[in-house]
């Protein structure tokens, strides 16, 4: 189910599949360590297959680097969160995943993870993360 999923994300973001694996694990890595646990388990139930690409992406990603071990120790949860993500950005562009791909990708996953439950679960997580929630779940 989740490969469906894949495939259909890189035809209409123009990556490979590859590249949308990667950065899917990436994000659902994520989204399961910052975001509200009732709405994350929402999401992982409701979509086969997601559970264990967040597994994948909660097995990569750095500190972020001075910047982002600044911004852990600063911001509390949210400081965490914008660490993660900017050190998933710094290794998404290893893999040639730029930020303009990720603009795409992630109202195309919304979308498809819409179609198949009928709700904006991925929304409702994305939302829940504290200080970047907002952001993330726009688009």
């Amino acid at each position: 189910m989740i490969d469906e999923r894949i495939s259909t994300a890189a035809e209409k973001t123009g990556l490979s599949a590859a590249q949308v694996r990667t950065a899917l694990a990436g994000a659902m890595g994520l989204v399961r360590k910052h975001a509200d646990g009732t709405a994350v388990e929402t999401l992982l139930d409701k979509v086969p297959g997601l559970g264990a690409l967040a597994d994948e992406g909660a097995k990569g990603g750095g500190g972020g680097g001075l910047l982002g071990g600044l911004m852990k120790g600063l911001g509390g949860a949210s400081g965490g969160a914008m660490a993660d993500g900017m050190a998933l950005i710094q290794d998404l562009a290893k893999d040639g995943i730029s930020a303009e791909d990720l603009k795409r990708l992630v109202p195309t996953a919304t979308k498809l993870i819409r179609e198949k439950t009928g709700q904006d679960l991925l929304g409702d997580a994305l939302k829940s993360i504290p200080g970047v929630g907002g952001l993330l779940s726009q688009g």
